[in-house]
Parts: C-alpha cells; sequence; structure tokens
C-alpha cells in the first residue's frame, strides 16, 4: 500500500483524475482493466472512498504549496469566465440597439472572459468563453459536484441533513434538516421542499 492507506492503481487514479476530472477515462489511464461502462462504475466507486478522497485533498495541497502562484493564477482565470457579464463588454441602447466598449474602457478581468470579436461592415459579434464549462471546472476543482456532495444535496431535498459526527464509526450521522419540528411536521416540510407544487 502507498500514501493514505490507497493501493498503486487507486493512487494514480486519484492523480489522472486531477489532470481532468474524468472519472471514467481516469480509472482507464489509471490501469484497470475494464470498459468504458464498468470504469465509470468504478470511479463512483473510488470518490466516495474516503481514502481517495484524503489522497485527492493531499494532492491539491501539494500542488497548492509547489506552485501557488500558477494554481491560483489558473484558478483566477477560470473565475474570470465562469463570473463574467456580457454587460461588462457592451451595453443596450434606449432605441433597443447594442453600443460596444471601447477596449480602453475593459479591464484585464472583463477581457479575459472576450474569446472573440468578429466584425464586418453590417455587425460585429462578441463571443465569450463558456460560462458554465467555467463554472463546471471552478465546481470540480473544489469537489462540488462529487459524488458525496450530490448526495449531501439529494439528503438535504428530503429534509436530512448529513452531519460530521466523530464518534459514528464511518464518521457521519444523518439528522433533520429542520431542527425543532416533530416527525410529522418534518416529513411534511421535506414532501413540500421535493414537491412544491404539490
Amino acid at each position: 500500500m502507498s500514501e493514505a492507506g490507497l493501493n498503486p492503481r487507486q493512487k494514480r487514479f486519484c492523480e489522472e483524475y486531477l489532470r481532468d476530472f474524468n472519472g471514467g477515462a481516469a480509472v482507464l489511464r489509471a490501469g484497470y482493466q475494464c470498459n468504458v461502462d464498468a470504469a465509470r462504475v468504478q470511479a463512483s466507486r473510488l470518490l466516495t472512498n474516503a481514502k481517495v478522497q484524503a489522497q485527492l485533498q493531499q494532492l491539491r495541497d501539494r500542488v497548492s504549496a509547489n506552485a501557488q502562484m500558477s494554481l491560483e493564477q489558473v484558478v483566477q482565470e477560470i473565475a474570470r469566465v465562469a463570473f463574467s457579464n456580457i454587460t461588462q463588454v457592451l451595453s443596450f441602447t434606449n432605441d433597443g440597439g447594442v453600443k460596444l466598449k471601447g477596449s480602453d474602457e475593459l479591464p484585464d478581468e472583463v477581457s479575459a472572459a472576450i474569446a472573440s470579436v468578429a466584425s464586418s461592415k453590417s455587425k460585429t459579434v462578441v463571443r465569450l468563453h463558456n460560462k458554465v464549462k467555467a463554472l463546471t471546472l471552478l465546481a470540480d476543482f473544489y469537489g462540488l459536484r462529487s459524488d458525496f456532495n450530490q448526495a449531501r444535496a439529494t439528503l438535504k431535498r428530503y429534509g436530512l441533513a448529513l452531519v460530521e459526527d466523530d464518534q459514528s464509526p464511518c464518521g457521519w450521522r444523518v439528522e433533520c434538516y429542520f431542527p425543532g419540528v416533530d416527525a410529522v411536521e418534518e416529513a411534511e416540510l421535506a414532501a413540500a421542499a421535493f414537491f412544491p407544487d404539490d
């Protein structure tokens, strides 16, 4: 076994996963012998393993310590795209037209979000980088879309909260998300949250 009690393939999976956050591809690159569908299942299993999560965090911390400036720059650049707004580049006129802002008016964080500008006699087209993709990259970097966090969100929809508990064998306990209500109220609140139109 290697770091964090992982075998070499599991450790390699962690390294490969942080390349592109593609679990199935990381399983295959790490040397697991399986088809694509089985690789996705294996990736899901690995990503719910506490030791794998610890190793992923250790690798993230190591990258931060060894190349903090470049890592911060990458995350900052992705954030510029993720939180960009088209009105930082143009404004809408009262007559329904569009007025582009001059390049000297655009701060670096705004111009970083512009993918392309194409101009002809009749029109100018400004295209920003893919905002959803940038948000996805940030969410993956911070672990917001992990299976574990998705499971927590699902429990929350049902009125349940997953709370850290050192006394529990698995380190977590489930409790009511709506404190101070009885079981009937809890069920009604959970149903209302999950089926808002009923």
